[in-house]
Formats: structure tokens, sequence, C-alpha cells
């Protein structure tokens, strides 16, 4: 297996798999057992660091190939702490999945850039139509119809990404990363789905808080990883007059 010579990515790795530890502990907790606010804080603040670690891997990869994919993995990671500051430390869901849009949209850029615009269109076109049936056919108020449009364009899109990876020529290691990554992403979207539409307290519902980070960190950690270069960076020739 090839090597990854960056030591500060390596450092990230072994502080992502600590961080890992200690938020399934702290999840496990809440699913079963009494947490109290602080702690539940405490957990939050854990979990947004570990993406900003996963950020700073693509940010020194790129910093030591100057290459596309950990560039544009970089903005993704942008979009994804803008998004998952709505989505841990305020109640505004909508608008932490309709920022995560523009990390998907550039996930596409990164993957298949012929891909962005129809699925970016198709994303349009399901938010306006769930936007205008929702209140009608579901008898949805205002903010949940919201909610369900920017999920359904939401789904597109991360449909299109994981897709994308599968028609994305890359490094073998890359590829494996890329697609396993997104995997386990879907996994725990299906997750989060769960823990906001089933009532607390039944089994699916208590697996899903444990199960949404489970799947999640590990996600975005082989997504950070599949920008990186494997092996050594061959030294620059030397220039002869």
């Amino acid at each position: 297996m090839k090597r990854l010579y960056d030591k500060r990515i390596l450092t990230l790795l072994c502080l992502n798999a600590a961080l890992y530890a200690l938020i399934v502990i702290f999840d496990s907790k809440k699913a079963f057992l009494y947490i109290s606010p602080a702690l539940g804080l405490t957990c939050d603040i854990l979990k947004y660091s570990a993406i900003v670690s996963c950020l700073l891997i693509c940010v020194f990869a790129y910093s030591r190939t100057r290459a596309r994919a950990p560039l544009f993995q970089s903005i993704v990671f942008c979009f994804t702490l803008g998004a998952d500051i709505f989505l841990l430390f305020t109640p505004y869901f909508a608008a932490g999945v309709f920022v995560f849009l523009g990390a998907h949209l550039f996930a596409l850029l990164r993957y298949r850039p012929r891909w962005a615009i129809p699925a970016g269109i198709a994303a349009a076109a399901v938010f306006a139509l769930a936007l205008l049936l929702a209140p009608r056919v579901l008898r949805a108020n205002t903010e949940l119809s919201l909610i369900i449009a920017v999920c359904g364009a939401y789904a597109v899109l991360i449909i299109s990404v994981t897709i994308s990876t599968f028609h994305s020529p890359q490094p073998r290691l890359n590829t494996l990363f890329s697609r396993l990554g997104m995997c386990l992403f879907l996994a725990c979207d299906v997750n989060v789905a769960i823990f906001n539409i089933l009532p607390a307290g039944l089994p699916a519902h208590t697996a899903s808080i444990i199960l949404m980070w489970l799947f999640y960190l590990p996600a975005q950690s082989l997504l950070a990883l599949s920008a990186c270069h494997w092996g050594k960076i061959p030294a620059p020739a030397l220039q002869t007059a």
C-alpha cells in the first residue's frame, strides 16, 4: 500500500480517531442515559473540531501538491463547517441543509464538473416543486414545506455526488476512499432522517442518535483522505544552463 508522508496529516488522523471515540461515548450516553446541556455542548464542540481537522487535512494536502482535488475538497469542507454551525449549535435545520447544497455542488465540481449544472437544475426543480406541492398534498405549514423542499434538493445532490465517485478518474486508493466516504455519508443521512421523522423512544430513533456520527465522521475523514496524494511527491528536476 502507498504511504502518506505528511506527518501533519497523520497527526490529524490520530486526533480524529480520539475525537471519534469520545463522540461515540457521548452520543451513547445521550441515547440511553441522561446527558447535561453542558456535556451536550462539549460533545458538539468536539464534533465540530473533528470537521475542522478534516479541512486542515485537505489544506495540508494542497500545500504539498497544489492539486485540484484537495483545493476543491477544502472548499467543500468550508461549506460543511458553515452547515454544521446551523445543525449543531442552532435550531435552524433547514438553513444547515441549505448550506450543505453548496458543499455537494463543489463536490460535483471535483468529481464530475459536467454534472454540476444539470444536477443543480434538477435540485432547483425539486425544491420548487416540493415548495409548491407540500402545502397542498401534505397539508404542511410554511416551515415544514421549506424543510421538505430543501431536503428534496439535498437528496438530488448527495445522490449525484455519490454516483459521480464511481465515474471520476482518480488513483485507485483515492477512488476507494471517495466511494466509501460517500456511501457512509448516505448512511449518516438515512439516520438523520430517522432521527427527525420518528418519535423519540422508538428503538430506531434511539439507535439513530449514535449512528449519525458513527457514520458521519468516518465519511468525512475518508473524503479528506481521498484528496491526499499517496506516496512521495517527486522532487522538481534540476535545471541546467
